[in-house]
């Protein structure tokens, strides 16, 4: 395949802006995409409906049922783009320039989606030592639900390692990842005219006192280092309350999100927020905090099978041995399988997710191609043995 197509192809994925919607649209364009390779008969296509307009796509290729099952995932929503103004390219226009193709979601993570397909096209019809089943997944920007719901389906439970193509660069590999809790804090107070405040409650005011304590009561995890992860983090990201400036507020809320570790756990951070809320109750405050979702960290041991094969691959083509590491956020295996699996998130990307010009090197997504085309080779036929 040349690298026009395969650049095309990207070009073609940033273009549908998937932010909470439409999956089913990048579904539909990847499988037009593997019919054009000519390729699409030694495919097996399920669609699996997660809401109106967003389908997810498993693609299995191979048919040894006694040949390893190699699972790779990636997600097909991206984040919001915020002030389109901002940006020096339209972030749905997934322009190239000087080497660098620019939009939402061409690091996090369309590109090593892309990647995925193209090196999958390359190998179907092939002589695979394995099975490779891709799965591409709706909601991980929100709260993973989609791999949630393939996993549920029991589309994990036959695999023998799992690669999800997250953006992490060449130079590491995660095997390990945050776990993740989101909670919502809500005060109740009574309204007044502002010019009388004494015969309301400032629910503002009241907020601020269980900000406070909350994020007291997190520092006391996130102090804590963990040997694999690090420390975890507390961060409140959504603010709200009140309805006009001359009228004291009624209610306020504040939300967080908070990323795990095992050493600061998500039982304990649970803890901790229930303890701000008692404390905050001394003080006056008619606050409550609940838990809107919670994940748990992940880790599998550091040189299981798939990341010696993904060294010896990168070893082969000129690459430093990579760094094994906890990576600081989770990715959809946090859903798809148990602690201790063997797995590891290894994808074309750089630091600009989430970001206004977000962007990928198109050299770093065509390395990513070749890549993954190795080893959908070589998985399961002992290319550990042959480098060494």
């Amino acid at each position: 395949m040349s690298d026009g197509t395969a650049i095309a192809f990207l070009q073609d994925l940033i273009r549908i802006p998937s932010v909470g919607e439409q999956e089913e649209t990048v579904a539909e364009r990847i499988w037009e995409f593997i019919e054009a390779s000519g390729k699409a008969h030694y495919f097996h296509k399920q669609s699996i409906p997660y809401a109106d307009g967003r389908e997810e796509l498993v693609l299995d290729v191979g048919k040894n049922a006694d040949a390893p099952l190699l699972g790779v995932s990636g997600h097909m929503d991206v984040v919001k783009a915020g002030n389109e103004k901002d940006w020096t390219y339209p972030p749905f226009a997934a322009t190239i320039k000087d080497g660098l193709l620019y939009g939402r979601g061409a690091s996090d993570m369309k590109s090593g989606l892309a990647a995925l397909v193209v090196a999958l096209t390359n190998v179907a019809g092939t002589n695979l030592p394995n099975r490779i089943r891709f799965m591409g997944t709706t909601s991980e920007e929100v709260d993973n639900g989609g791999a949630a719901k393939l996993a549920k389906l029991g589309f994990t439970k036959d695999l023998d390692a799992l690669l999800v193509a997250e953006p992490t660069g060449f130079k590491t590999i995660w095997h390990g990842e945050k776990g993740i809790l989101d909670f919502t804090a809500q005060v109740k107070g009574k309204a007044a005219h502002s010019s009388q405040p004494e015969l309301g409650k400032n629910a503002i005011n009241d907020l601020l006192t269980l900000t406070a304590l909350t994020a007291a009561q997190a520092k006391v995890l996130t102090d804590k280092t963990d040997p694999l992860l690090g420390h975890a983090t507390y961060n409140p990201t959504l603010i709200g309350g009140g309805v006009q400036v001359n009228i004291i507020p009624e209610s306020g809320y504040f939300r967080g999100n908070i990323r795990s570790t095992p050493t600061a756990n998500n039982d304990q951070f649970s803890q901790a927020l229930q303890t701000a809320v008692q404390e905050s109750k001394k003080q006056g405050v008619d606050g409550s905090i609940h838990v809107d979702s919670a994940l748990p960290a992940l880790a599998s041991a550091p040189d299981n099978p798939l990341i010696k094969q993904l060294q010896a691959i990168l070893r082969a083509n000129g690459y430093d041995t990579a760094d094994v590491i906890g990576g600081p956020a989770i990715s959809d295996a946090s859903v798809m399988i148990p602690n201790g699996f063997p797995f590891a998130v290894f994808g074309p990307g750089n630091d600009t997710n989430h970001q206004v010009d977000e962007h990928i090197k198109v050299a770093d997504y065509l390395a990513a191609i070749h890549l993954y085309t190795d080893l959908f080779t070589h998985f399961g036929a002992g290319l550990m043995e042959q480098q060494n």
